[in-house]
């Protein structure tokens, strides 16, 4: 007898997302396995979108709607984040301290804070930040080159550290 995905795993959920690619900010609905940093870290090469909608952030993107699905290769990703909070893991360090952060693309930048557990050394921090191939980013603002106005504030975002250019930490 065949088993469907859901009862395989059945923290299998939707969870509604901000996508930033080189070309266009995508909302849309995400499927993940328990929470979102594992999701986009874990080894597969796409995921599973539904009800798309883009925004271009270029000329020549095109704008989508509505769309109902679709796939999206996670090495075309700069960011993403969920547009309702996840709560903090259970196993989360209490004690963190933030550091000035600023993460440059090829085509965006995103500045704001990073959080790291108060006893770690501030010499490793680069280290902890770069491990996954996502990171997160917290009270940012992510700005577009080259295309006037098109920056925006929010609370959080993970970056995907393949398309860095540099980063400093302040």
């Amino acid at each position: 007898m065949a088993a469907t995905s859901g009862s395989l795993n059945p923290m299998l959920a939707w969870s509604k997302v901000d996508v930033l690619t080189a070309y266009q900010r995508i909302t849309a609905e995400l499927q993940i396995r328990g929470r979102m940093a594992p999701t986009i870290n874990d080894s597969e090469p796409l995921f599973h979108l539904r009800n798309v909608s883009a925004e271009p952030l270029l000329p020549g993107a095109v704008p989508l709607n509505g769309v109902p699905e679709g796939l999206f290769n996670k090495a075309m990703i700069g960011g993403i984040r969920t547009i309702e909070p996840e709560p903090p893991p259970p196993d989360q360090v209490i004690e963190m301290v933030r550091r000035y952060v600023m993460f440059q693309a090829a085509t965006f930048m995103v500045t704001g804070a990073a959080e790291f557990p108060k006893a770690s050394d501030p010499t490793m921090h680069n280290e902890i930040l770069l491990k996954p191939r996502f990171f997160p980013m917290v009270d940012v603002t992510v700005t577009i080159f080259g295309v006037a106005g098109k920056s925006w504030t929010q609370p959080s975002i993970l970056v995907n550290r393949d398309h860095m250019l540099a980063l400093y930490l302040g």
